[in-house]
């Protein structure tokens, strides 16, 4: 069979030797080899087994290009580029083996634009001239407004395409071949062989990401692709009077907001989803000069009218004859109450736009700043473009090697960061949908890292903070001056009022108000405009709003470290904490008492009127001591006797004692209680102990 294929063409032939359960011989069939452009190649398996199955699989990066199942593979590689060409063979007992070969096609180290040159000799670059509504935004994505259409205008860039493949969405496998990536979602649309116009829709929720991918087929096998990320931005305004707001594609010319129809094209693209305000109807009438309805007044058209874009500013596209004349599309959006808000857009039929000599004059490439240190990033534009950027491919070369770095549709600027230091002769190709191209150049200095040094000490004296500034200016610079710029953290109007003038000092000095911790950053400028900055943290413990004398007492206080007025701080304030705690509860426990003692004196003189509150405090203390078995030791109760004396004996020993006549207890005339006092000379007193027949007094009961 290897004969046959070499009596057709070049051809080149190369064995797997793959040996049943022999991995080492597998890992020895794998390595690399080149052929040219248009070159067929055949790979054989060998030692073929019946019952056994093949696969074989040529991949670019992550992409599959083709899979076969034959034991001999055959392939052209019609594009430039570096592919994976696998093997897996599964034995009839599920033995599965595996090996690959990498085939370089076409120039080892090909350049990154390639093309074929237009009748004005310039080479028109092989890339996607894509451009969508609604439109892609500055940040890459097309954003839209809820459950939304999404038309792709895909312009042709070369005569030798073959094919436009649109795949909506590259992580959702449409055609369910178990591959996401590779779906043609316009293959059944005149879209896919002729470019143009395709319309689909996207749901919210329907997939956790989205990104429209773009691929256009050359006659020769090349492949251009472009990616576009689907967003979904929140709703506008929902109330309040109407506000149109009208997109188109193609985007209007940025010198005069025409929108230009040129090379057979005819169609025109309205998207008013992003108006705002309360409104029921978006009226579009694609040429207000133009009666459509018939009705004999040509200002009152509602040319979208059956569309469901009336209804909810989705895309419309409509078709315009060619005329001399400009036309003007004019939308309406309706509101309740009959509130409106209008808005137009100038549409024309014209030559193509192209780089003119003229309009090459006023384009010029621009950088954000005259020289960059290595390893900064510097971003460089394109500015004084006649069309919008999207009608542009920009190609940059941004170390004048002549080789392109960096490729960009649609985005007139880009970032750029040099790692060595030197001259740089930037530049880059714009050309237009048509292959129209020029060439802009700038010049870029790139300084080697000797850089300008910004820092400074403080030093803390209570609420007064004094920095010193250590700033050093790059030492290749011949101005050694410096700039300063100081932000001191306080958010207090008063502090900064009278202070600000400490702002541009080198060495100033602040005073903070309050207590806490502060963020103090000081930025320095050098002749260069090199900028650099320095932050620290100074913590404020004392606070001067407090009181004159606190205030006094803490100047009093010997400073101590930051560490150990940490741990004081914390120590003492758990002590105090515990103490007062402690003493609050005493004063707690002594005032219940009083009340408490102060309430009982008070219900007893309730019950005894005829006692003094001294006479109650006495009894009290009485009743107290007997409770605790201690009335032995009370004057009065040990001049009485005990109930197992004899009364007799009792009053022979006070005779014999020679002693004052003890004091009688009597019970109250006026039932009040108990009396200690002598009698009064006016009240004898009872009867001698010996003689006394009423009760016995309680206290009396408990002597044993």
């Amino acid at each position: 069979m290897s004969k046959t294929f070499l009596k057709s063409a070049a051809v080149v032939l190369f064995s797997f030797l793959i040996g049943i359960g022999v991995g080492a011989g597998m890992g020895m069939a794998s390595g690399k080899m080149e052929v040219k452009i248009g070159d067929k190649i055949t790979l054989n398996a060998d030692n073929i087994q019946a019952g056994s199955t093949y696969r074989w699989v040529v991949k670019k990066g992550k992409e599959i290009l083709n899979t076969q199942t034959a034991p001999i593979f055959n392939y052209f590689f019609a594009e430039q580029g570096e592919y994976e060409v696998n093997l897996t063979v599964t034995s009839a007992a599920g033995t599965i083996q595996n090996t690959s070969i990498w085939v370089m096609a076409g120039n080892r180290y090909p350049r990154s634009v390639s093309g074929e040159s237009s009748e004005s000799g310039a080479v028109a670059p092989f890339s996607v001239a894509l451009s969508t509504l609604p439109p892609i935004s500055g940040d890459g994505r097309v954003h839209l407004i809820g459950d939304s259409k999404v038309l792709f205008i895909l312009t042709p860039t070369r005569p030798d395409i073959l094919e436009y493949r649109i795949d909506r969405n590259v992580f959702e496998d449409a055609d369910g071949s178990g591959t996401a990536n590779d779906d043609i979602d316009n293959i059944t649309g005149e879209s896919y062989l002729k470019g143009g116009s395709w319309e689909t829709s996207y749901r919210i929720g329907e997939s956790s990401r989205i990104a429209a991918e773009m691929t256009l087929v050359a006659k020769d096998g090349q492949k251009a692709k472009k990616q576009v990320e689907i967003v979904f931005d929140t709703l506008p305004r929902q109330d309040g009077d109407p506000r149109a707001v009208l997109e188109v594609t193609p985007a209007p010319d940025v010198r005069d907001q025409l929108v230009r129809l040129y090379d057979g094209r005819d169609k025109v693209a309205f998207y008013s989803r992003r108006s705002e305000g309360e409104i029921l109807e978006y009226r579009i009438d694609k040429d207000i000069f133009t009666d459509s309805d018939g009705d004999g007044n040509p200002g009152n058209d509602i040319d979208n009218l059956n569309d469901i874009s009336f209804k909810t500013g989705d895309v419309w596209e409509t078709h315009y004859e060619e005329t001399d004349r400009q036309i003007i599309a004019q939308l309406i959006a309706v509101g309740e109450a009959g509130k409106g808000s209008r808005v137009q857009r100038g549409i024309i039929f014209s030559e193509k736009p192209a780089l003119s000599p003229e309009e090459k004059q006023g384009i010029k490439l621009v950088a954000d700043k005259p020289f960059v240190q290595k390893g900064d990033p510097v971003r460089f534009s394109v500015e004084g473009l006649t069309q919008a950027p999207e009608q542009y491919s920009f190609s940059w070369d941004f170390d004048g090697d002549g080789a392109a770095d960096k490729e960009i549709e649609g985005e007139n600027a880009v970032e750029q960061i040099y790692e060595a230091a030197g001259f740089y002769a930037v530049k880059v190709k714009v050309a237009d949908k048509t292959g129209n191209a020029a060439d802009f150049n700038l010049d870029m200095l790139v300084k080697d890292v000797v850089s300008t040094l910004a820092d400074f000490e403080f030093e803390t004296d209570g609420n007064t903070v004094k920095f010193t500034d250590k700033s050093v200016a790059a030492m290749n610079l011949a101005n050694q001056s410096l700039d300063y710029r100081w932000s001191f953290g306080d958010t207090d109007p008063e502090g900064y009022a009278s202070q600000k003038t400490q702002i541009g000092e080198p060495n100033p000095s602040y005073t903070y108000k309050k207590a806490g911790k502060y963020v103090v950053t000081l930025t320095v400028t050098d002749a260069d405009s090199v900028i650099k900055s320095k932050s620290a943290e100074i913590d404020i413990l004392q606070d001067l709003s407090v009181p004159e004398k606190e205030a006094q007492v803490a100047e009093e206080t010997p400073p101590v470290s930051p560490a150990e007025g940490e741990e004081a701080a914390e120590g003492g304030s758990i002590i105090l904490k515990i103490l007062k705690v402690i003493l609050y509860l005493i004063l707690v426990v002594i005032v219940l008492a009083v009340l408490i003692v102060l309430g009982f004196l008070v219900f007893l003189k309730a019950q005894n009127p005829g006692m003094t509150f001294d006479e109650l405090i006495e009894r009290m203390k009485l009743t107290i001591l007997t409770a605790l078995g201690v009335h032995e030791m009370i004057e009065p109760v040990s001049d009485v006797p005990t109930p197992s004396a004899p009364m007799q004996d009792e009053k022979e020993e006070v005779l014999e004692g020679e002693v004052e006549e003890p004091k009688k207890e009597t019970e109250n005339k006026d039932g009040g209680g108990l009396e200690n006092s002598p009698p009064h000379p006016e009240n004898p007193g009872p009867a001698p102990l010996d003689k006394q027949t009423g009760p016995v007094p309680d206290w009396l009961k408990n002597v044993k």
